[in-house]
């Protein structure tokens, strides 16, 4: 038998609290946040190759739909502390971050137009 994909998860966890008419609380937010980051680090082409793993996502403040939290990223035996935004409006969970928020998971790749030492 299979678990439960988190995407699944998640989306039953949000239908709940909508019919319960409340909000999930901070913890369970970022725990929501967590899943979909560590998501879209597996199944994005720019950062699966990168072993990315959300240790943790801290919301820090903000209210009615819009967080303000912290993403603890574990790359290559380090932590990173990554700011975000999350949106939530009861059914769909958004997270932003700023385009160069995660740019030490690229960092060490080569590029495309450096040259390979022989």
């Amino acid at each position: 038998m299979r678990p439960t994909s988190p995407w699944l998860a998640a989306a039953l966890l949000t239908l709940a609290c909508v019919l319960a008419g409340c909000y999930p609380g901070p913890e369970k937010l970022g725990e929501l946040t967590r899943t979909s980051m560590q998501q879209r680090f597996r199944s994005d082409p720019q950062f699966k190759d990168s072993g990315a793993e959300v240790v943790r996502v801290q919301v820090t403040g903000g209210g009615d739909k819009r967080f303000e939290a912290v993403a603890s990223v574990l790359h290559a035996g380090r932590t990173y502390e990554v700011p975000i935004t999350i949106l939530i409006d009861g059914i769909n969970l958004e997270w932003l971050a700023d385009p160069a928020a995660f740019s030490f998971l690229s960092a060490g790749k080569p590029t495309a137009q450096a040259a390979i030492p022989r």
